[in-house]
Formats: C-alpha cells, sequence, structure tokens
C-alpha cells in the first residue's frame, strides 16, 4: 500500500502548489480545494486502470467518463482555479466543456492539430545538478512531463460513448479514447496510476497467495497426518538440491509456511537474496509465485534494515 501513500503525499503537496497561486484564498476553502483535488484524483485512477484493462467490458463508457471527468477537473482546478472547472452555479462542468477550458488556455502544438499541452513546471532538463539528493533524478535525458491533451481524440471518445449511455445506441469507446485519458496522468495533479497499478498488483498477489494457502490446507485435511508425513520424508529424495554446477539457483528444503514440514521445494530465490524460495511444498502442495516470494523478501529485507537501525 506504500504506492497510495506515496500518491496521497504527491497530491498534497500539489494541492498546496496550485493554492498558493492561487492567493487569497481563505484557509477553509483552501482545506476543501485539497479534499477535492485528492477525491478527484482517486476517482480518476480506479476508473481509468479499469478500462486499460479492458475497454470493451460491459458499462466501460460510463467509467471512461467518470475518469475523463474527474481527470479533467483536477487538472483545470490546479492549473487555473477551481472557477474554471466550475460553471456559474458552482457545479463542475462536463468532460465537454471541460475540454473547451483546456482548448482557450493551454498551447496548441501547432505540428499537431488538435494537441495542447500543459508545460511540466519542473521539467528535467531544468535540474541543476547536486540540487536532489536522489542522482538518477538529475538524469537530463528524462523526458520532462508535459501534459500532451488530445482534445480531438477526447471529444470522439465523449460523442462515442454517448449512444449506449443513453440508450440510444451501441457504444464506441476505442482504445485510442483510453490511451488519450492515459495521457492525462502526466499531469501534477494527477500522477495516480503507478500507485494504482501497484495496489492492484498488490491485492492480486495477496489474493492469489491467500488461494494457494487455502487449497493446500484443504489438501491437508484430506489426506491426514500420516500421509503428510509419509509424504515429507519422500521429499528430500524428490528435491533437487543446489548444486554449483548442476542447479546453482537451487535451496534448500526450507519448513513450509502451511504444512511446517520441511519440504518446500524451490526452483529459485527471491532476487533481494533473502532466501524466499519460489515453488511448490512437496507435502502440501502450496505454491509460492515469483510475485509473493519478492513481496516476502521486501517485508524481511525492511524488518532486517529497520533492526540495524
Amino acid at each position: 500500500m506504500g504506492g497510495l501513500r506515496a500518491a496521497t503525499h504527491h497530491l498534497l503537496t500539489v494541492a498546496h502548489r496550485s493554492i498558493n497561486r492561487n492567493a487569497g484564498v481563505e484557509f477553509a476553502c483552501a482545506d476543501e480545494n485539497i479534499d477535492m483535488q485528492r477525491q478527484r484524483a482517486e476517482a480518476y485512477a480506479p476508473c481509468t486502470a479499469e478500462i486499460d484493462g479492458n475497454h470493451g467490458a460491459s458499462g466501460a463508457e460510463a467509467i471512461f467518463d467518470q475518469a475523463l471527468t474527474n481527470g479533467l477537473a483536477a487538472i483545470v482546478s490546479s492549473q487555473w482555479g477551481e472557477e474554471g472547472a466550475a460553471d456559474k452555479k458552482g457545479r463542475v462542468k462536463s468532460a465537454a466543456r471541460l475540454l473547451t477550458v483546456v482548448e482557450d488556455k493551454a498551447k496548441a502544438v501547432t505540428t499537431e492539430p488538435g494537441i495542447f499541452v500543459i508545460p511540466d513546471p519542473e521539467p528535467a532538463a531544468a535540474t541543476v545538478q547536486g540540487d536532489s539528493r536522489w542522482p538518477w533524478a538529475q538524469d537530463p535525458n528524462l523526458p520532462d512531463l508535459d501534459t500532451r491533451i488530445n482534445i480531438t481524440v477526447l471529444r470522439d471518445g465523449i460523442k462515442g460513448t454517448q449512444p449506449v449511455r443513453h440508450a440510444s445506441g451501441e457504444g464506441g469507446l476505442r482504445r485510442e479514447h483510453v490511451d488519450a485519458l492515459l495521457a492525462l496522468d502526466d499531469h501534477e495533479s494527477l500522477r495516480v496510476l503507478g500507485a494504482e497499478h501497484s495496489d492492484r498488483a498488490w491485492e492480486s498477489t495477496r489474493d492469489e497467495d491467500r488461494h494457494s494457502r487455502a487449497r493446500a490446507a484443504a489438501l491437508l485435511s484430506r489426506i491426514g497426518d500420516e500421509a503428510a508425513a509419509r509424504r515429507a520424508e519422500e521429499a528430500a529424495e524428490l528435491h533437487t538440491p543446489y548444486h554449483p554446477k548442476h542447479n546453482p539457483n537451487g535451496l534448500g528444503l526450507p519448513d513450509c509456511p502451511v504444512c511446517g514440514y520441511a519440504a518446500f521445494s524451490a526452483d529459485y530465490g527471491d532476487e533481494l537474496g533473502m532466501g524466499v524460495g519460489v515453488g511448490e511444498c512437496l507435502v502440501c502442495h502450496y505454491e509460492r509465485t515469483p510475485a509473493a516470494a519478492a513481496e516476502e523478501a521486501e517485508k524481511m529485507y525492511y524488518q532486517a534494515r529497520w533492526a540495524d537501525a
């Protein structure tokens, strides 16, 4: 969940920066603006990630509209103030009207019709060597995070999603519409998709590992203690141990986290060298995937680091 915390901290920083650009706002309103910007980014991220994986899924058109409206509202409010994102009655403008705001205020790319750019406020090329404690972040070859908003494609996306959303035709969401939606994440008011994908991968790994443990526990209940003990005795003969020439990536037979027998046969260990194997228990058939091994190894690594601190 570290990705989500990092993204939230980033959003708060950007919101404060946006408020400073629009001086004169009362603190109560400022806090409300920060909360609203966070909510918009948090609505944009899961919706965009969802249709990025399957833009042809049922309901994708409504999800696209929700993601686009929240993403554009966050961008417009951050760049030109909340008044730019709201209509005369104080309600947030539709995605189509927010695109008009971008078209009026952002810089058009003359060589690419329909593309409007919001420059990166902190371009990599402007970074002074020695300003950062992370040398890799000072690489002048890193691309600037200019926000490229494809007005033409996004408007076409809005047009294509309307018929099915209003029961007057089929859906018309295409891959190019989703790609244009993804491009909005380069804006400093968003930059949340990385955290969203990371959290989804984390949840998927946890879910898969829990199911593997449950299947292993069910197998143990079915075969009984005697059969489990017999399998444990045979494990050493079935396992291919480490050998500097024939099996350099092999590990020993550590205890299985489910059945407790020294019967977990690993094909290889984790990349951090913490001894967490990727493989299968020869007794209960609990399987540990590379992703689950990496998560467990990271936990052990940081526990060791904290203990040394």
